[in-house]
């Protein structure tokens, strides 16, 4: 049976800790060293939610909480990062039960913007994410601040704001 675990990383434990880091590895840091942990890299997450089936990993999703400045305003918002299914069980639905979770957790902290940096924004779309216009303001992993507009930017309304279509500064890194 098919479980989620909705939890910190420092929570996660053995075969399912080892399972994780390894999915994540290979998926995003390929090409980082060899002692790079995912949430090092991108920093903690305030939720992990991991779909498992007894020791077996299935996927993984990262929930962060960052405060933003979108034009001169100051704004909470989710960021999704580390959303990966392990390839035997990809096309069955399981990003969008993460994705699903990680709504239901933000809007319980009443934040209105769930933003995601996608590789295949397609994959987002059924979960209500639409494809940002606005340019995007961050610290690049060299430690220099850059402006872009990525075409793979997107957000979510979680609330009933709707999103401000004006510079978006993540005041840190991407996840």
């Amino acid at each position: 049976m098919i479980e989620l675990l909705k939890c910190r990383p420092s929570d996660l434990a053995g075969d399912l800790a080892s399972g994780v880091h390894t999915l994540l590895r290979k998926e995003f840091l390929d090409d980082a060293p060899a002692e790079t942990d995912y949430y090092c890299f991108h920093g903690p997450p305030a939720l992990v939610l991991v779909l498992h089936e007894g020791p077996k990993l299935i996927g993984h999703l990262a929930v962060y909480e960052r405060q933003v400045l979108i034009g001169n305003e100051v704004l909470q918002t989710g960021m999704i990062g580390g959303v990966t299914v392990a390839p035997e069980h990809r096309q069955q639905g399981h990003s969008r039960v993460l994705v699903i979770h990680a709504h239901e957790y933000l809007k319980s902290r009443h934040i209105p913007f769930s933003i995601l940096f996608a590789h295949e924004p397609l994959v987002y779309r059924s979960a209500g994410y639409k494809l940002m216009q606005n340019p995007t303001r961050f610290v690049d992993i060299d430690g220099t601040s850059k402006t872009v507009v990525y075409r793979g930017s997107m957000y979510a309304e979680l609330l009933q704001r709707r999103w401000p279509d004006q510079l978006l500064d993540l005041c840190g890194r991407v996840v």
